[in-house]
């Protein structure tokens, strides 16, 4: 098969591991063995290894043949009579210097070849064997490995990854194709037949279904390759347990009854490397889903119309055995819809999420008529929790009320339905100001629940969490977050319970309990890795949220490199947002604590995750990000070529592209009030507001707030500052969200200081005037070590400052010379610069507006 150039290269990157005594290339047919064991010949080559090639087939299973070709192989003139002989000519052949023979073909010979190559490496020490092989199991193997003298190069790393199968198949990355690629699980061959199909006509929705090009294709390697190398009863078992998508040894007994499964299953999994395990709540079983496609064709036609009371009887045995999700995953893909919705009804969407993940309405609602999704609303229920855990809250609002309109919203959970718990639920994802006496309602709802309803009562008790973590009411989050965890834990809802323990986390770090928060980390990602190792970006979720504990502690250098080894490879605007909190985290900290050098190099290390992993979303942001660094930093001119330099691309309506939009924006906004730019930066953060409010996200209503009040500041309206920055503190809990605070830097200080000293802040909150002390003490370090004095802007030094005060003392250029030690045209270039900055041509305007900016304080 022709490989694609990206897989090439990183196969002959396994150059290195061929160093031990023998390396193996084991894996089913049509895994490019035999391409990658000439891309690993051709490195050995170019880096001057003495090697050569030895390609076997059925003739040389007659030992005196395979002695004639291995000495060829070898450069010898004649052959020998027996392995030792062999052996003892290569040896004085090559000398010292090791020697590489290229072993391809072995399955094709028997024992008796196998046992003659493994004396050979044994007899002959320079001589170094790469073997490419399906299921060989060479003789001595054990002790090779125990010796630590065998290099595996297996399945895993010769599957195509998603980035190379897409560059193999030259196709866009739409759906459609990632879907296909998925299926194809980077099994080179199946990506060869498929490309062929596409080529010749089919289109990435229909390749490897029934009467595509490439499902013949694949039929015809499955007769070939796959099944003429196994047993008859083997190839029953693989056609009786295609009928699931996975299978336990105790499903496959109920589908096989009459075959000894055990067996079966270890031939099929260790020998011939066709069936592939994974622990999920106990030891689960799958073929490639193309493979599966083509087996169960063959089954199903000769089955025939019985094979429905199988679908059942399997969908039983699921049930009973605790795997519900199972169940209605088995029936959608039986096209048993009318079962499908009937189970979903039985066991409903909170319980079916809750306890099993979202992985099976994901793929329910893929393969599902739109016809039945429409008219059920169980279904919309599930996929507004999926648009919610996406991060796709407008979308998943839109469908809400499309429920409520058409007046299918049910009534499970009690006294409020499902579609009520998840308007609370996505107006915490949103960061939206709660209704006043929402937590005190939710706790008369929890009263009016079955106690028996384990699943809901969990649920309500944590948006109840969710609620008073939103309010900064951290005891009363902790302890509805500990009851939520209770619920889950008696019913088993392990999905419910790893997001609880996330929230717990969050709760005891506001709390200042670190090693509590520590430990509820560790719980979420105990859950994830064991019960839900095919979603593995909650492990992810849990690790990006010790990362930000790291730096929260102080640790910013381990928590960046946590980073982009746990970038997630799924293109999910709602995961993608996390992974930019971190970066920006960690970027904006390195600044105040270092210096735009440190800060922009956390910048880059983004951008390089961006592009390893094809998110280009994450390259904008980080692009945004710089161009904001270099606005903090005071140089205003490569801010805004940066930003010019940005191209958003078309314009989505989703919310994670209008986030993108909107943060272009407000870096924007930012960098006119930086360059005094008042007027345009009022404009644009007006029509940013609109559409905040719009959209109904507040944490984004925050930040432009914050910017109005600093810009009011800045433009020498300092009492309407303090009243919007009041305005601002007083909306509500804004403990969570410091960061969007003290990342304004200096302006924010000055803002801080301003408002200390007015008579205002007596009619503060006592939260607000926590708030407030907590920012005014972060952020009393000087920020001189940050900003480039000679890149202009609004920014005064400390030196500066500390002239404008004298100035407004009253005292005397002459005087401020004379008590700073310092000339007195030192002085003067100082008020020169002082008055550029503030824009300004004499001392007595600089005091004014010194004053009004809070300058002075």
């Amino acid at each position: 098969m022709a490989a694609g150039d990206a897989w090439s290269h990183r196969i002959r990157g396994l150059a290195a591991q061929g160093a031990r005594k023998l390396t193996l290339l084991r894996a089913p047919a049509g895994y490019g063995k035999s391409v990658a064991l000439g891309l690993l010949k051709q490195v050995a080559e170019e880096a001057g290894a003495r090697c050569a090639g030895l390609d076997l087939d059925k003739r040389d299973a007659v030992l005196p043949r395979f002695l004639g070709r291995a000495a060829a192989a070898f450069g010898l003139d004649t052959g020998a009579a027996s392995v030792a002989g062999l052996a003892e000519a290569v040896e004085q052949h090559v000398g010292d210097q090791p020697f590489l023979l290229f072993v391809d073909g072995i399955d094709a010979v028997g024992e008796d070849i196998h046992t003659a190559l493994i004396d050979l490496l044994v007899f002959a020490p320079p001589l170094r064997l790469v073997v490419a092989t399906r299921e060989a199991n060479l003789p001595g193997l054990a002790k090779l490995r125990a010796q630590d003298r065998v290099d595996l190069i297996g399945p895993d790393q010769l599957r195509f990854t998603r980035g190379e199968a897409l560059a193999f198949l030259g196709t866009t990355g739409d759906a459609d194709t990632l879907r296909l690629i998925d299926r194809c699980d980077g099994w080179p061959i199946l990506l060869k037949l498929v490309r062929t199909g596409i080529e010749a006509g089919d289109t990435p929705a229909i390749a490897g279904e029934l009467g595509s090009v490439s499902a013949d294709l694949i039929a015809d390697f499955l007769d070939e390759e796959i099944l003429a190398s196994v047993s008859v009863e083997e190839r029953n078992f693989l056609e009786r347990t295609a009928l699931v998508s996975r299978f336990t040894l105790d499903l496959a007994r109920l589908l096989a009854p009459d075959i000894r499964v055990e067996n079966a299953v270890e031939r099929l999994t260790r020998g011939a490397g066709l069936l592939e395990s994974q622990r999920l709540n106990g030891l689960w079983f799958h073929v490639n889903d193309m493979l599966r496609t083509a087996l169960l064709r063959r089954y199903r036609a000769r089955v025939g119309s019985d094979i429905r009371q199988v679908h059942r009887a399997v969908e039983a045995w699921m049930i009973e055995h605790d795997a519900a999700d199972e169940a209605v995953l088995h029936a959608c893909l039986a096209q048993d819809y009318e079962e499908c919705v009937d189970l979903v009804r039985r066991f409903g969407p909170a319980e079916l999420s809750m306890r099993y993940g979202l992985r099976t309405f994901r793929s329910v609602l893929a393969a599902f008529p739109r016809h039945y999704l429409d008219r059920e609303p169980s279904f919309g229920v599930s996929e507004a929790l999926i648009l919610s855990k996406e991060g796709r809250i407008s979308d998943a609002r839109r469908l809400i009320q499309r429920l409520r309109n058409a007046e299918r919203s049910g009534e499970a959970g009690g006294a409020m339905g499902d579609l009520d718990l998840l308007d609370i639920m996505l107006t915490c994802h949103a960061d939206q100001q709660l209704p006043a006496g929402l937590g005190g309602r939710l706790e008369e709802i929890a009263a009016g629940i079955p106690p028996s309803d384990l699943i809901h009562q969990g649920w309500v008790q944590n948006l109840i969490c969710r609620v008073h973590l939103s309010m900064g009411n951290f005891s009363s989050a902790a302890a509805a977050g500990l009851a939520a965890e209770r619920y889950y834990a008696k019913s088993d809802a392990r999905y419910g319970q790893f997001f609880i323990h996330l929230h717990l986390a969050s709760t005891r770090s506001w709390q200042g309990l670190s090693e509590q928060a520590a430990s509820h980390i560790e719980s979420a990602e105990s859950i994830a890795v064991h019960f839900f190792p095919e979603e593995p970006n909650m492990a992810t979720l849990a690790r990006l949220l010790r990362a930000e504990m790291l730096f929260e502690c102080g640790q910013a250098d381990l928590g960046v490199d946590l980073l982009p080894a746990l970038q997630s490879a799924e293109n999910n605007d709602g995961w993608l947002d996390l992974f930019v909190s971190g970066y920006r985290t960690a970027a904006l900290r390195a600044f105040a604590e270092v210096g735009l050098e440190a800060a922009t190099a956390i910048t880059r290390r983004g951008e390089e995750a961006a592009l390893r992993t094809g998110l280009a979303r994450l390259g904008l942001i980080m692009q945004t990000l710089r161009a904001e660094l270099l606005s903090f930093a005071g140089h205003r001119t490569q801010a805004a070529a940066a930003l010019r330099a940005i191209r958003l691309g078309r314009t989505g309506d989703d919310d994670a592209r209008w986030r993108e939009r909107l943060s272009f924006g407000v870096a924007t906004a930012r960098l006119l009030i930086h360059s005094r730019q008042f007027k345009r930066a009022s404009t644009l953060l007006d029509t940013l507001e609109a559409e905040c409010t719009e959209r109904g996200i507040g944490r984004l209503l925050l930040k432009i707030g914050i910017l109005k009040a600093i810009l009011l500041s800045c433009s020498g309206s300092p009492q309407r500052a303090i009243a919007a920055f009041t305005e601002v503190l007083q909306s509500g809990p804004l403990q969570p969200s410091m960061q969007a605070f003290l990342e304004e830097g200096e302006l924010m200080a000055r803002l801080c200081a301003l408002i200390s000293h007015s008579a205002q802040r007596h009619a503060l909150s006592a939260e607000a005037r926590q708030l407030l002390a907590d920012l005014s003490e972060r952020l009393g370090h000087s920020f001189d070590h940050v900003i480039d004095q000679d890149a202009g802007g609004s920014y005064l030094s400390s030196r500066e400052r500390e002239i404008l005060l004298s100035l407004a003392q009253g005292e005397s250029n002459k005087g401020v010379a004379a008590r700073l030690n310092v000339s007195e045209a030192t002085v003067k270039f100082h008020l020169q610069r002082i008055y550029r900055k503030l824009g300004v041509h004499n001392r007595v305007k600089a005091i004014a507006v010194a004053q009004q900016q809070g300058l002075l304080y």
